[in-house]
């Protein structure tokens, strides 16, 4: 089994890379793996329509898990503890009987402390400043991945949680089987985007911390034949060429149907962009709203925010 986790900010095309990702035989799209555990609390779907927790597809999973584990995720959904997926307290389907404010800064301390890790040098590798928790999240995220592999017969799990330290602590702990692949936005793009809920420099704030980040932390502890990065408006412009480089650096054959959807695809995947549940519409070309939303006022100050990182990812 081989894993393929997706970096990407919100807004930025994880969602429906992922679907299509999906669509290959030999790969299963779990989603956004980090936030099951919400998904099982509270009731949420799986793409397929049914909760979670009731879908024969994640059945299957959640049986081979409990198997290896012992744990019944749709009885106990956080026992086994897959990391910290906090959410801002406006976020949607928030789960505030679990989201209490001492889990909030207990995510704040261990966040501190994983910060400064893996900022620091890399001489000695990762593994001995790790937190003992963040370690055994990793270890169950691992045995999640291979319980739907065992369950779904799939050789390559795709997860598109997007957190970029749980990638990184991911590729460390299992080198040999996790592959990482950065996909970038225009920040101006996805600034628009958010801007439904969002100040528009918080947006951009938010845009550029989140790919100087990824872009640090790759830099620093994944070689460079380990990691990937794609343009999301290439990707939809062109999404033939550009499933068959990514099926090739994945190592398996690229096929043409990955990019077919219909009303009969039935997809299970959890969390993610509300988007998730309709696919047949297709790959549609990249929303380039900000043109017109986006004043010179604002183009300014999103420059002065993020301009640089922005150009340094190839958007002018």
């Amino acid at each position: 089994m081989k894993v393929l986790y997706i970096l990407s900010s919100p807004h930025g095309g994880s969602t429906l890379l992922s679907l299509v990702l999906g669509n290959h035989p030999v790969i299963a799209n779990l989603g956004e793996v980090s936030f099951i555990p919400k998904l099982l609390a509270i009731q949420g779907k799986c793409t397929c329509g049914d909760m979670l927790a009731e879908c024969s597809e994640w059945a299957d999973v959640f049986a081979e898990l409990q198997s290896m584990t012992g744990v019944d995720m749709r009885l106990s959904p956080y026992e086994l503890y897959l990391g910290d997926a906090i959410q801002a307290k406006g976020g949607s389907q928030l789960d505030k009987a679990h989201q209490t404010n001492w889990r909030r800064q207990l995510a704040k301390f261990r966040s501190l402390i994983d910060r400064a890790a893996l900022r620091a040098p890399s001489w000695g590798g990762i593994g001995w400043r790790t937190l003992p928790s963040i370690k055994k999240s990793i270890e169950n995220t691992m045995q999640l991945y291979r319980a739907a592999s065992t369950a779904w017969d799939k050789e390559i799990i795709v997860d598109a949680s997007k957190f970029p330290r749980k990638a990184i602590h991911l590729y460390q702990q299992y080198p040999d089987d996790v592959r990482i692949l950065h996909l970038a936005r225009d920040g101006r793009g996805v600034t628009t985007s958010r801007m439904r809920y969002m100040d528009a420099l918080k947006a951009a704030e938010r845009w550029r911390h989140y790919h100087q980040l990824t872009r640090d932390l790759l830099k620093q502890w994944v070689p460079e034949e380990h990691r990937m990065m794609m343009h999301y408006e290439d990707f939809v412009k062109s999404p033939g060429p550009a499933m068959e480089s990514l099926c090739e650096w994945m190592g398996v054959p690229y096929q043409k149907d990955m990019l077919e959807f219909g009303n009969e695809i039935i997809v299970h995947s959890a969390g993610g962009n509300p988007a998730r549940f309709n696919i047949s519409g297709g790959i549609k070309p990249a929303d380039e709203k900000w043109r017109t939303q986006l004043n010179d006022d604002m183009l300014q100050k999103f420059d002065a925010i993020a301009g640089k990182l922005n150009r340094d990812l190839g958007y002018e």
